[in-house]
This record gives structure tokens, sequence and C-alpha cells, in this order.
């Protein structure tokens, strides 16, 4: 069972990926000659990167507290703050206990994150996350 939840979490992670990234385009100077650190938001990133988090999280996600048959979904939605703390957790889904656990799991998570930056400066940044477990009938 714990195999299945990996292999499932692990091609949700895939989803992750496949967002599109919207981002407010800055206006532009032409006038400017001086170098500005780029402006370009930069998104938060786990020390070993998001698979490693999914999987982290995936493991830490213990099935027994979770009732439900057939498939069942959650998505996480956090931030990583200027300090790169998660922050701001909310779960969505229609199974309660699957949510009351993956948020469980979530607020455990105490390894910080290098925090998002724009202009050089720390910001706040968000993630969703999709979570599915596949019970056997």
């Amino acid at each position: 069972m714990k195999k299945l939840l990996a292999f499932i979490l692990c091609l949700g992670s895939v989803l992750v990926f496949s967002q599109v990234k919207e981002t407010e385009s800055p206006p532009f100077e032409s006038h400017s000659t001086d170098t500005h650190p780029s402006e370009e938001p930069k998104q938060a990133e786990y020390p070993r990167g998001i698979n490693v988090f999914m999987r982290e999280v995936s493991q830490k996600i213990d099935i027994k507290r979770i009732r439900g048959t057939g498939q069942v979904r959650a998505n996480a939605k956090f931030s990583v703050n200027a300090q790169g703390e998660i922050e701001k957790i909310s779960i969505t889904g229609s199974n309660e206990t699957m949510n009351k656990e993956v948020e469980r799991v979530m607020k455990s998570m105490k390894t910080k994150w290098t925090p998002g930056e724009y202009k050089g400066s720390p910001v706040e940044t968000w993630y969703t996350l999709p979570f599915i477990v596949n019970f056997d009938n």
C-alpha cells in the first residue's frame, strides 16, 4: 500500500511541474542603464527539490488514519514565507480524514526552504500540491 501511495504521489508531482506560472510583468524602463537585481520572480525551493519534498510528505502520511474507499484526493495549498517556513496551509478535498492527515503532515514539515525572490528581496510564494490515495475495495 505504501508503494502504491508513493507511486501515486510521484505521479501527482508531475502535475506540479505542468502548472503555468502566472507572473506580472514589471513596467519596462528603456532609459535605465544601471544594473539591477533580476526582476524575474524566483519560486521558493525545497533544499533537495520538490520531488524530495513530495516523497518526504508521502512517507509521513499514515494511511491508517484515512477512512475511505476507491480513490481519495486532496489538494494542499500553502505559502513559503520570506524566512523559508511553510505557513497558511489550506487543504481541500471531499474526504475529511484525508484532509486532516495531509494538514497534520504539512504542519510537521520543519525543513526550511530557500525563500522565493523578487528584485533581490525574499518574498512569500505559493504552492499547490495534489495528493491521491487509492484504496483496494
